[in-house]
């Protein structure tokens, strides 16, 4: 599903105007963009214990990118055939 945000300027600084359905259930939001994309990508942040979580987990996903083969296909040998009722 796609809309379209309105962008309105103040200085140095945006906002963004959601339209209809895409309103976020919290007070806060991380804000992060996509390096290979340009994509930004807004997350809503929960309130407790959960946003520390998140962060940190936000954190490892950027401080330890993943190499550029992770998804590519690959070979894998066939699995031997076997008796299920033998040890």
């Amino acid at each position: 599903m796609r809309a379209t945000a309105k962008i309105q300027r103040h200085d140095h600084r945006q906002t963004l105007e959601l339209p209809d359905g895409y309103e976020l259930l919290a007070d806060e939001g991380w804000v992060r963009r996509d390096e290979q994309s340009g994509e930004i990508i807004l997350t809503p942040k929960p309130s407790g214990k959960e946003p520390e979580r998140l962060a940190r987990l936000f954190n490892l996903i950027d401080s330890a990118p993943l190499s550029a083969d992770f998804l590519q296909e690959r070979q894998n040998p066939a699995e031997a055939l076997r008796n299920p009722l033998e040890d």
